[in-house]
Order: C-alpha cells, then structure tokens, then sequence
C-alpha cells in the first residue's frame, strides 16, 4: 500500500441489483465527485449481477482514476460486499456512502475537520426524502462521544451512510461482523460498539450531511420476523461483548419485539412522528 497524505480518504459505496439504486446511482457519485474536499478514491462495490444499463453507468466512472470498481460474481450481502471493499482501500479514513443518497456539498469537509480533532469515528444528522424530493423527517443521532455509548446500548448511535472512520482502527476489530452467524442485520451497529469498545473516541455532527432516499413503506417495512431475529442477535452480542446486561438486553428484546409486531401502519407513524425529527 502506498503512504497517502494524513487527511485522505475514500468513499465506500456498496451497490446491488435494485431499480431505486440505479437510477439515482450517478448522482449519488457525482455528490462525491463535487464536493468542497475531493476523495482521493470511491470505492464501488458491485455485489452481484447487475442489469446491463445500471453496469454501464458503473463502467463509465470506471475511466476516471479516482474510482476503484470491485465486481462481485454472486451477492454475497452488505456485510460481505463492505468487507471486501475496505480490502482495498489505500487511504487513512474510509467514509460510507450509499448509492441512492446523496451526500451534501461540504460533507467531506466537515467530517475531515473532526477526523482532525482526534476522532475515529464521525458520523452526522440525515434528512430523508421521498422519490419527489419531498421532506419526511429528519434523524439525528447523539453527538459527543458519552451520549454515543448509552444511545449505543440500545440503538444504532450512527446514521450509517454518513459515518467516517480511521481505517486502521476498524481493520484492528475484524471489519464489520458476519451479519448471518453473529448479528442478523445489525453489521454497522455492531461494528461501531467494537470501536467504542476498542477506546475509538466518537461524536456526530448535529450538521445534516447526507439526504438519504426514504418513504413510508420504508418504515412500515422495519418489522416482522427477520428484524426480531436480527435484534436478538445484536442484544446478544452487546452482552457477549461485555457491553449490556443481560437483564436489560432482554428488556430492551422484548420491547423492540413488540414494536416489530405492531401493525406497519401505526409502525411507520410512530417512526416519522416520534422516532424522527421535523428540521
């Protein structure tokens, strides 16, 4: 690996064979094209086969020498496909990007400036948007490093598309965890309790740095039997990582299993009108 200037950074953007990703998949690269601070590399990670149009978008960036493009015969999932992304990552810190989100102007730059305060890892607030543009509700996530570790035990403390993190400090913990045998769904939420385990110090900006592509059947989908699964996977592992007790791990199961239950009408009203932000 060749030595990189301190502040570089790549784009990790995984992307898989979905009609929503490939039609707002070339701005959502040229959002980190055309950013304030310029990544020395995205990233593109191809998991699985892809259909002929959205592959020659992929094809056409490819030309420029800032871009990496990773193909991946089979779908091997977004734990899978991230891992295999940061195998060749060249650069300090590696900053997470989806491929039907777009990133706002000065994203990098903010995030570099607190990468540059000691932190190792930063993430940021994201307003979510329907296909027309329009505003659903804006997450916010805790922001010093103390209020990161109790929101941590419980939910997600990062929005994970806008999360940047020292590379050296995650290839240290493994990666992101096999989603399958260890934590179902939850390989960001996973990964940044290991870091915060490990010592990484943490915080987010309260700055929306990302407009992340939504809409209500997104939330009413978040239930049912795979997301039960996936929780009791994560709240396990929190108590195998010495993180969480166990007393409270099954607390926390059991009212997140409810809340997985209800119907996904009131489920997606509950997420935007109290699990979500208006501004």
């Amino acid at each position: 690996m060749r030595d990189l200037p301190l502040g570089s950074f790549s784009v990790l953007m995984p992307i898989y064979d979905r009609e929503d990703i490939a039609s707002t998949f070339e701005d959502a690269v040229n959002s980190c094209l055309q950013n304030t601070i310029v990544p020395d590399q995205i990233i593109i990670v191809v998991d699985g086969p892809i259909r002929d149009g959205f592959a020659s978008k992929v094809k056409a960036f490819e030309s420029n020498d800032r871009i990496t493009a990773v193909w991946l015969e089979k779908n091997i999932g977004i734990t899978g496909a991230l891992n295999q992304g940061l195998a060749v990552a060249k650069t300090k810190y590696v900053f997470r990007a989806d491929g039907d989100d777009i990133n706002r102007l000065n994203r990098f730059e903010v995030q570099l400036k607190l990468l540059s305060q000691g932190f190792g890892l930063v993430g940021g607030a994201i307003c979510e948007r329907d296909r027309e543009g329009s505003i659903l509700a804006v997450k916010r996530v805790p922001t010093d490093h103390e209020s990161i570790l109790r929101y941590g035990l419980r939910r997600c403390p990062f929005n994970h598309m806008t999360v940047a993190f020292d590379l050296s400090d995650v290839r240290k913990v493994g990666g992101y965890p096999d989603t399958i045998s260890n934590v179902g769904l939850g390989e960001d939420w996973a990964l940044w309790m290991l870091l915060l385990k490990s010592g990484c110090k943490a915080t987010n900006s309260d700055e929306i740095l990302v407009d992340a592509s939504a809409d209500i059947e997104m939330y009413r989908r978040r239930g049912g039997v795979d997301k039960i699964e996936s929780e009791f996977r994560m709240q396990r592992f929190l108590v195998e990582h010495s993180q969480k007790k166990i007393w409270l791990a099954a607390l926390d199961f059991m009212a997140k299993a409810a809340f997985f239950l209800i119907p996904s009408t009131i489920r997606g009203i509950i997420y935007i009108n109290v699990l979500r932000d208006k501004s």
